[in-house]
């Protein structure tokens, strides 16, 4: 049979510029301080990408992929951009022009990693650079730095792990190449604010090496042209049609959120049946209105100073604090701050309840032992939506673990108790992250936990003109949800009487210059200052004693061979105790157990029956070598089940501890229930505390089919 020629076909994309481009090897070096250098490189691997870079330092490497359709997605209003390595997002997204429609991926994957790696700078890296080498509209190139500061007060870039556990500060910064900021992650012990600003003078002094070396990567590579759309019509006459309404919201300090939303979108209704606009579809009125909504806030702000609320920009909402709201809690807090409420609990639990990592994770540095956790919630009843309940979402997530950090290093390492504070968010109209430190130093002091200081945070916000962005603008303290939406940036910023604790900086614009982050962090000072000087008139310290609610927690020492007794058989007479008294039982270490009671007459009854069963099968002790007498309870294929005088404890003996000659069952030695003999006792097994026992070594052990007698 012939088989007929098919004309072979293939992809115009191999033969396309960006498969050139990507086939192009090539690699750059950044040496920052001698030791850790960072090496770039592309035109290797996975060349069927739009573009691929391999980021590594010593023996860790991180690869980057950008892949683009060719194909138009949505009306680009948004950035059609899909990331897999989802801490990189918020660094880049903000980087695409907004006017563009083709749909890229960007996935990050860890190719080598040890116990030095910091993967997250090697991602964001390896993902900017892809992205500039490609021909995706990126406004880059984007380069991030982590500074950490040592406990001796000097400063390190991309530390070890190690160097980074014994960091007062860290920080990770995103720089463009004017030196402008974009993004900001810290992490700090109550950092000065003076140190926080020399942090970011070293980055400004070592990213642009980085960012020489990107453009040397993306020599020759030819940016998508972005397409356009005239929407001039309709600004035009959406300026003759709604200026006026719109303004007149944005001045009526006697709006709050749901009623201001509620006229912008009534505004917005009109415009869209308007008989001037019929002709146009919502696709192209909506950001046009949009667009018109932001430029009126931010020309008022610009032009008067005053804000949509009717405050200055340096003024806060009005708080108002509860504390100890529900006596049964073990502590709770209510922290409003104008329209955003948040109610927070703490819950105390065992030791065994704190969060474990796997191996993996703990080798990497990625996550560690915790008995502090907080969980933050956003349901979508607190902006006066339907929603659907479902696992927390990756703005929770994000939200939930900036709270944490803000307190983390405020917790006491030797505190007993596994500690859960819950922040609901039960209204929100802007920074409900911040409002959750704020509550939850708060709940935790009610609790009595003795924390180092109070915690409190403050969203910053940023308005620039559009014509001279660098030297016209205002810096806002306390920005509600609008001035997030409206404005270039949100810096959210928590911290103590003594230095900022944790920090996150999400820009809109070109990014800040230094002189605006240095007001910005001046700002968040005196914010921090204002909030906790309302939170001391509530509560200052923590409460000296527990309440009657919170469980007691007793440490007992046992030693290893009786704590086999109450964890064998898969913890047998450890849920016995737990199920007839209510105690919680969990092992500390290898000597010691704790127990967690509801009151003191429980934990009683548990140490009592504790005690009872230690007694009955945990206290046989003789000298090493000693002979004892023991008595055969049970025969079985592989050997005895024996008793000890004075204690009911089953101990079994191998075949091989009957005899000298292998036997097959104990019955060749004529061995019988209910016959004593002569043992040697040869201590406990180290590992699990099992008795071991044998007659091996006893004069005529060796010959069958008699008993030993016990030695007199």
């Amino acid at each position: 049979m012939r088989i007929p020629q098919l004309p072979l076909r293939i992809s115009k994309r191999f033969h396309s510029r960006e498969y050139r481009l990507a086939g192009r090897e090539q690699s750059v070096s950044v040496d920052f301080d001698g030791k850790n250098a960072l090496e770039l490189k592309s035109g290797h691997i996975a060349r069927f990408a739009s573009s691929a870079v391999v980021a590594s330092s010593g023996d860790n490497a991180v690869m980057a992929t950008v892949v683009q359709k060719k194909e138009k997605q949505g009306d680009g209003n948004g950035v059609p951009l899909q990331v897999e390595y989802r801490k990189n997002f918020k660094k880049i997204s903000k980087l695409f022009f907004r006017n563009f429609f083709f749909h890229f991926q960007v996935i990050c994957k860890p190719l080598a990693l040890d116990e030095n790696a910091d993967q997250i700078m090697l991602g964001i890296n390896a993902a900017s650079t892809a992205l500039h080498i490609s021909s995706a509209p990126f406004s880059g190139p984007l380069a991030a730095l982590r500074v950490t500061m040592s406990p001796r007060g000097t400063f390190q870039i991309n530390p070890t792990q190690e160097e980074l556990r014994e960091a007062s500060l860290d920080v990770i910064i995103a720089m463009k190449k004017n030196q402008k900021t974009v993004m900001i992650e810290l992490d700090g012990k109550e950092v000065s604010a003076e140190h926080l600003e020399q942090a970011c003078h070293v980055a400004f002094e070592n990213v642009e090496k980085l960012h020489v070396a990107m453009e040397k990567m993306a020599v020759g590579v030819e940016k998508d042209v972005l397409p356009t759309r005239n929407l001039g019509k309709i600004e035009n006459i959406l300026r003759e049609l709604v200026t006026e309404r719109v303004y007149y919201v944005m001045t009526d300090s006697t709006h709050d959120k749901i009623s201001r939303d509620q006229e912008i979108q009534k505004i917005y209704r009109d415009v869209v049946e308007s008989k001037e606009l019929q002709s146009h579809g919502s696709q192209d009125i909506y950001p046009c209105y949009s667009a018109l909504v932001k430029q009126i806030l931010r020309e008022t702000v610009l032009n008067t100073g005053i804000r949509c609320d009717g405050r200055k920009i340096t003024d806060f909402r009005p708080i108002t604090i509860q504390v100890d709201m529900y006596k049964k809690l073990h502590g709770c807090s209510m922290f409003q701050r104008g329209q955003t409420q948040v109610m927070s609990t703490v819950t105390f639990d065992s030791p065994a309840a704190a969060f474990h990592p796997d191996s993996v994770a703990q080798l990497l540095g990625s996550q560690r032992k915790k008995s502090f956790m907080l969980h933050y919630e956003f349901p979508s009843f607190a902006i006066n939506e339907v929603g659907i309940s479902r696992s927390s979402n990756r703005r929770e997530i994000g939200h939930g673990a900036l709270a944490e950090k803000a307190l983390k290093n405020l917790f006491p390492k030797d505190f007993p108790y596994a500690t859960r504070l819950a922040c609901q968010v039960l209204e929100s109209n802007g920074s409900s992250s911040m409002a959750s430190v704020c509550g939850g130093s708060l709940a935790l002091f009610d609790a009595g936990v003795p924390m180092k200081s109070a915690a409190a945070g403050v969203a910053i916000g940023l308005i620039t003109d559009q014509n001279e962005p660098d030297s016209k603008y205002k810096v806002l303290t306390d920005i509600l949800g609008i001035e997030d939406y409206a404005g270039d940036m949100d810096f959210k910023i928590a911290g103590t009487k003594n230095g900022f604790t944790a920090a996150q900086l999400d820009v809109k614009n070109d990014g800040l210059t230094r002189q605006q982050l240095k007001e910005s962090l001046q700002a968040a000072r005196s914010g921090i200052d204002h909030v906790l000087s309302k939170m001391n008139i509530m509560r200052d310290r923590p409460r000296e004693e527990f309440k009657t609610t919170v469980p007691i927690i007793q440490s007992i020492r046992i030693e290893p061979h009786k704590r086999v007794t109450l964890f064998r058989n898969n913890g047998y007479n450890c849920k016995l105790i737990e199920a007839e008294t209510g105690v919680k039982i969990s092992a500390e270490d290898e000597n010691n157990i704790s127990l967690l009671a509801q009151n003191k007459q429980k934990l009683q009854k548990a140490m009592d029956m504790m005690g009872e069963v230690l007694e009955t099968h945990g206290n046989l002790d003789f000298a090493f070598g000693s002979i004892v007498q023991a008595e055969i309870v049970e025969i079985v294929d592989r050997g005895v089940f024996v008793t000890l005088p004075g204690s009911s404890q089953r101990i079994f003996m191998n075949n091989n501890h009957l005899s000298l000659n292998p036997i097959r069952h104990p019955e060749v030695l004529g061995l019988k229930v209910g016959d004593k003999m002569s043992t040697t006792w040869f201590g406990r097994d180290e590992h699990t505390g099992n008795i071991r026992l044998s007659r091996r070594t006893l004069t005529g052990a060796a010959h069958p089919g008699t008993a030993q007698k016990p030695k007199k």
